[in-house]
């Protein structure tokens, strides 16, 4: 058993060691080529020291060069086919000093020497003789040489392997940014957070990383506090102990700066903006639309645009050079304004770009979008070309040098972030789904059920699952994966009806025939006269009639925004409402449910809490935060560091909400509005329309007649303020829908 767990371990050495890493982490045979990808990333080309074709789909070897037109390498004597390049193998992990790494699906360790090892599993934990490791979850008994879980009980200690030192190139392949003063950052390994210059990258207790400040720092086992390099952190004494004995404080890590890409518009009027490097033109119905080049000409016909001085060309549809006429270029069509239209292109299953743009990879390697239709992306991951065009990037124009047509050139097009798709369900078959994050497996009765984690493995007894990576144990019903401490497995969950998708008790009732998707709210638009829907549950709507806030903002129609305290959001456009013919539908409020004996309250989603129970996220499909005990709304990320949930594609932020027990969410009674609706006890039953009722949120209260405001008690709706009346005070409630 320990001579084969040597072996796999000297195999793992072996590979590494014969590897070649490309500049993004990825690794390549020994003998091959990094080239870059038409996405951003590395290939491998398999010859040596080869010529990357410009087309990044090819190479050719060395001392030939690509010829594209022929799809050929060629040199003074030869002719050779050339060479379709394969993908990297997976990414090395690289250590904090940067000169450091381990194979995928390892951590780095600190050695007794200083230097650093590889533990042979993903994310352990390193212990604090710096020659052993142990799993996730469970900590060192150094005494017993054990690994200790409260759970699975105690299992032998693992021992670490060196780490592969990175040549210099390697090194030098990954540029850490600069700030104004020179002043070069350190990135860490998980290449989103950055470091001042002269400090360490060491995890942090949340799992995110922080800042020793001191270089080439020892990282504590407690994700605390660090040392400095050649001492060993002594956590009962709260001390550094150096090898002649001399003890010294500890440092108490700060936290790492996120490396986030800024946005720059370039505003149309109070409320549209294009792009930076575009500009605004004026279409034919008077609105908005972006030009996507920079100072651009806006033609008269209202849908096309040409570079910076240049005419337009209406009868020959060109742009033609003022100082030589014979000289011309095609003219570009514009693009929308934001907000993006929804027929969007998909770069992969979380990002699109505006339908008639390109995805292209950004230098962060996320996705961003070209404001082009069959863009040429460039090398520089921050700039764009017209379709059959070359990327200049020395003079910073798109040159086009083909023979079909006339020589021109045309300033870069800067791309812009592409958009984060929401989630959507997965299909088992025609008539089943499972909601996303989740995996279609087959029950015993042929029918579809839902595993509840993505890319599960379904078991044989067609009652069970397991995650990736694990084998299910019927014998002993659990899931085993070797090296790995074994888990109970799990039951899958009935699967969703495609039909359940638009059944009207889905939907939200603004009257006895129109009504919105479960999870909006229902608001009047004034300019049609019709009810319309905010893509928000419990929203305000807004007294323009045509936009609406999230639930507990105010509407600011000056600056067309959503402020609450000092956070400020950009407000929603509502959509008009579904007109549901037939017969009256009556809607209830169902629970949520966490397991089959915990249930949160309609409108709320089930997060675990620190002490494994279920506690109750007041937000509709929210995000559960990692510490167990905060949550943000659907869409947004969890920001531990600052308290604060941030969504990808903008760069507005709202702070956390805690997480209630089961306790605080039952505490209540309800009053029953009819058969199938309630209220909570602090809240009064009002009628919407005939057929429907809604909550005011006050006990006892007066539901006015016009059904959708309501007053304290004690107080009476006056029509003409539009607001409740006693004595000189004056206040108005929306019903919550």
């Amino acid at each position: 058993m320990v001579r084969a767990a040597v072996l796999v371990l000297l195999c793992v050495c072996l590979n590494v060691c014969g590897a070649l890493i490309c500049p993004d982490g990825g690794m390549c045979e020994d003998g091959n080529t990094c080239c870059l990808t038409p996405s951003g990333g590395y290939g491998c080309c398999p010859l040596p020291n080869a010529e990357c074709c410009s087309d990044h789909l090819h190479c050719c070897y060395q001392g030939t060069l690509c010829d594209l037109v022929h799809s050929k390498c060629v040199n003074k004597t030869h002719i050779l086919d050339w060479v379709e390049k394969v993908a990297t193998m997976p990414q090395a992990v690289i250590c904090p000093d940067q000169e450091s790494e381990c194979p995928d699906d390892t951590t780095c360790c600190q050695m007794p020497d200083g230097s650093w090892g590889c533990c042979p599993m993903k994310d352990a934990v390193c212990c604090e003789d710096k020659r052993h490791c142990c799993p996730q979850g469970t900590k060192c008994d150094l005494e017993h040489s054990m690994c200790e879980s409260a759970t699975y009980g105690p299992s032998p200690l693992w021992r670490k392997f060196a780490a592969r030192r990175r040549k210099a190139s390697e090194r030098t392949a990954v540029v850490p940014p600069k700030d104004s003063s020179g002043i070069r950052d350190v990135i860490c390994p998980d290449k989103v957070s950055t470091c001042p210059e002269d400090t360490t990258c060491c995890k942090l207790d949340t799992g995110s990383y922080g800042c020793c400040p001191m270089p080439k720092a020892v990282c504590c086992s407690d994700h605390l506090h660090c040392c400095p390099e050649a001492t060993t952190c002594d956590l009962v004494h709260s001390a550094c102990v150096s090898a002649n004995g001399v003890m010294e404080k500890m440092a108490i890590k700060i936290p790492a700066t996120s490396l986030k890409p800024k946005e720059n518009l370039v505003p149309c009027n109070e409320t549209v903006a294009c792009a930076s490097g575009t500009t605004c033109c004026k279409t034919q119905g008077g609105t908005w639309a972006c030009c996507p080049l920079p100072k651009a000409v806006c033609c008269e016909d209202h849908a096309h645009c040409c570079p910076q001085n240049t005419l337009c060309n209406l009868a020959a549809g060109t742009c033609d050079d003022p100082a030589d006429l014979s000289v011309s270029v095609p003219w570009v069509a514009k693009v929308p304004t934001f907000p993006v239209a929804p027929s969007n292109q998909k770069c992969d299953e979380t990002s699109a770009c505006p339908d008639g743009s390109t995805c292209c990879r950004l230098s962060s390697g996320k996705w961003g979008c070209c404001p082009l239709p069959q863009a040429v992306c460039c090398e520089d991951h921050l700039h764009c070309c017209p379709h059959d065009t070359v990327c200049n990037l020395a003079s910073s124009t798109c040159d086009r040098t083909s023979d079909q047509g006339p020589r021109f050139s045309v300033p870069l097009v800067k791309k812009i972030p592409a958009m984060i798709l929401s989630p959507e369900n997965q299909n088992c078959d025609e008539t089943s789904l499972c909601p996303t994050g989740t995996t279609c497996c087959r029950l015993t009765s042929g029918s579809w059920a839902c595993c509840p984690m993505p890319q599960a493995v379904c078991c044989a007894d067609q009652e069970h699952c397991c995650p990736q990576g694990y084998k299910c144990d019927l014998t002993h019903n659990t899931c085993v994966r070797p090296g790995y401490p074994s888990m109970p497995w799990f039951r899958k969950q009935s699967a969703l009806k495609q039909s359940d998708d638009h059944t009207a008790v889905d939907r939200h009732m603004c009257d006895d025939k129109t009504s919105c998707p479960k999870d909006d709210t229902c608001c009047f638009m004034n300019s049609l006269g019709k009810w319309g829907c905010c893509p928000l549950p419990k929203a305000v709507c807004c007294k323009d009639g045509d936009h609406c806030c999230p639930k507990g903002y105010t509407c600011n129609e000056e600056k067309t925004s959503c402020t609450k305290a000092y956070h400020e959001i950009p407000w929603f456009t509502k959509q008009e409402a579904k007109v549901i013919k037939g017969t009256e539908v009556l809607l209830g409020d169902e629970d949520v449910k966490c397991d089959s004996t915990t249930s949160c309250a309609a409108g709320s989603t089930c997060c675990k809490l620190p002490t494994g129970q279920w506690g109750c996220c007041p937000l509709v499909k929210a995000v559960c935060c990692e510490d167990h005990e905060h949550c943000c709304p659907q869409g947004y990320t969890c920001n531990l560091e600052f308290g604060t949930c941030d969504k990808a594609s903008s760069s507005h932020s709202v702070s956390l909400t805690r997480v209630q027990t089961q306790t605080d969410t039952h505490s209540e009674e309800e009053v029953l509005c009819d058969a199938s609706t309630r209220c909570s006890e602090t809240q009064s039953c009002c009628r919407l329309s005939d057929s429907t009722w809604a909550c005011c949120p006050y006990k006892e209260a007066v539901c006015c007649e016009d059904m959708k405001h309501c007053c304290p008690m004690g107080y009476k709706c006056d029509p003409q303020v539009q607001g409740c009346t006693k004595a000189s005070t004056s206040m108005w409630l929306e019903n919550s829908l």
